[in-house]
C-alpha cells in the first residue's frame, strides 16, 4: 500500500532537503568555528565581521612569510639576483633545496616562499634584503607596527617555532589585507603552480601552491590567496582570501582542526549575510584647510579612496563622520596625506585618508615680512596671502 506513496515521499524529502539548505544559506547563522582564534575581515574597509579571541597572541607558523614577502616586494627588485648562503641552504623542514652559492632572482624566491612555503627561500630573502636574519626580523617588526599589527612579533622570516614569535587573528587579517594591495603579491598567491630553475640539475623545480583553497577538494569559489601554515605548537593556521563581484573578504583561523573547512565557513558567512554600501566617492572634497606659511591661505582636502562599508543584510546603518586633520604648514605636496575622515556606526570604524589637492610652496622671507606688516597694522592691502 505504501509503495504508491514512495515517489511522493522521495519528492517531499528532496524538497525539504533543498529547502533546509536554502534557509541555512539565507539566515545569518553564526559560524561554528573550533579554531582557537579567528577573524573575518572586509578587505576594503578593514571591518571585522566575525571574531573569536581576536587579539590573542598565538604561534603563527608559515603565515610569517606574508610579511617576509611584503618587505621583499617593497625593499627589493624582482630581477635582483640572490646568492644562497650556507645558512640559507641549511634551513630545516619545508624547503626548495637551495644549494650554497646557488643564484636565483628575488621573484623566483618569492614564488618558492609563498607557494612551496620554502624556509630556505625565506632566509635567502632575509639576508638579501636585511643583511642578516636578525636585522630582517627588526625590519619585519617595524613594518607590521606601521600596518597596525600591535600583537605581532617576529624573530625569523619563516615561522619555525621560536620563543617570542607570535601574532593574532586580527593582526594576520590586517597584514593580509595590506599585502593584497600589492598587485605582484596578489599575482603570486593566486598562482596554482610555477616552474623555476634548479641549477646543477637536468630538471627544473615544480612548485605547487600549498594553499588548497585554490585547487582540489577544498577549493573555494573566488579564492585568490593567501597563505597556510603548520607547526605542532601553532597547529593549522590559514589566512584565506576570496573575491566575488569585486568584493574581497579575508578569513583567518589559528590552531584549527580543519583550516580549509573553517575558513570556507567564515567566507560563506560573510558573503551570504553582509553587503557593501558606498558612502562617498574618491576625490570628494570634504573640507578646505588653512595653510600656514604658504603662497595660498587654504587648499581643498579630498578623500583618497572610495568609502565603502559593509552592513548586515536587510539593515541600513547610520554612519557618523569626524575629521582628524593635522595643522598644515607649507611646503605641502600634491597628494600628501594631511588627515583622516572617520565613519563610525554600531561599534565599527572605517577610515579613509584625506589628501591635499594641490601643492603649496613656502613664502619667501620678504613676503613673510610684508604679510606680518599688513597683519599688524590691519592694512586693507589687496588680499595678501
Amino acid at each position: 500500500m505504501l509503495k504508491r506513496y514512495y515517489p511522493r515521499l522521495i519528492i517531499t524529502g528532496v524538497f525539504l532537503f533543498f529547502l533546509l539548505g536554502f534557509i541555512k544559506v539565507c539566515l545569518a547563522v553564526t559560524p561554528s568555528i573550533q579554531a582557537k582564534s579567528a577573524c573575518l575581515m572586509d578587505a576594503h574597509s578593514g571591518q571585522v565581521l566575525w571574531a573569536k579571541n581576536l587579539h590573542e597572541k598565538r604561534p603563527q607558523a608559515s603565515t610569517t612569510k606574508i610579511t617576509t614577502a611584503i618587505l621583499a616586494l617593497e625593499k627589493g627588485q624582482l630581477n635582483q639576483v640572490v646568492k644562497a648562503s650556507h645558512n640559507a641552504s641549511q634551513t630545516p623542514e619545508s624547503s626548495m633545496y637551495l644549494q650554497e652559492g646557488e643564484e636565483l632572482t628575488l621573484e623566483e624566491l618569492l614564488y618558492a616562499l609563498l607557494l612551496k612555503s620554502a624556509n630556505d627561500a625565506a632566509v635567502a630573502i632575509a639576508e638579501a634584503i636585511g643583511g642578516s636574519v636578525e636585522n630582517f626580523a627588526v625590519m619585519m617588526n617595524e613594518k607590521v607596527k606601521e600596518i597596525g599589527a600591535l600583537n605581532t612579533n617576529y624573530v625569523n622570516p619563516h615561522g619555525l617555532t621560536a620563543p617570542n614569535h607570535y601574532s593574532s587573528a586580527y593582526d594576520l587579517a590586517l597584514i593580509g589585507r595590506y599585502a593584497m594591495k600589492n598587485s605582484k603579491f596578489r599575482e603570486i598567491v593566486a598562482t596554482k603552480e610555477r616552474i623555476i630553475p634548479w641549477q646543477g640539475k637536468p630538471w627544473s623545480r615544480y612548485l605547487l601552491n600549498e594553499n588548497r583553497l585554490l585547487w582540489g577538494y577544498n577549493a573555494y569559489k573566488g579564492a585568490d590567496g593567501i597563505k597556510n601554515g603548520y607547526t605542532t605548537p601553532a597547529g593549522q593556521v590559514l589566512v584565506g582570501s576570496a573575491t566575488r563581484e569585486d568584493w574581497r573578504l579575508i578569513a583567518v583561523v589559528m590552531k584549527s582542526p580543519n583550516m580549509y573547512q573553517e575558513t570556507s565557513e567564515l567566507l560563506d558567512y560573510g558573503f551570504n549575510n553582509f553587503h557593501q554600501v558606498k558612502l562617498m566617492s574618491a576625490n570628494k572634497q570634504v573640507i578646505t584647510a588653512d595653510v600656514r606659511g604658504g603662497l595660498v591661505r587654504s587648499i581643498p582636502i579630498v578623500t583618497a579612496d572610495d568609502v565603502i562599508v559593509v552592513e548586515p543584510n536587510n539593515e541600513s546603518w547610520q554612519w557618523k563622520q569626524r575629521i582628524e586633520l593635522k595643522e598644515l604648514h607649507a611646503p605641502i605636496r600634491k597628494g600628501e596625506k594631511v588627515g583622516s575622515l572617520i565613519f563610525s556606526s554600531h561599534g565599527q570604524e572605517v577610515t579613509v585618508d584625506l589628501l591635499a589637492v594641490t601643492s603649496v610652496k613656502r613664502r619667501s622671507c620678504w613676503l613673510d615680512f610684508i604679510y606680518s606688516f599688513v597683519s599688524v597694522f590691519n592694512l586693507p592691502l589687496l588680499k595678501l596671502v
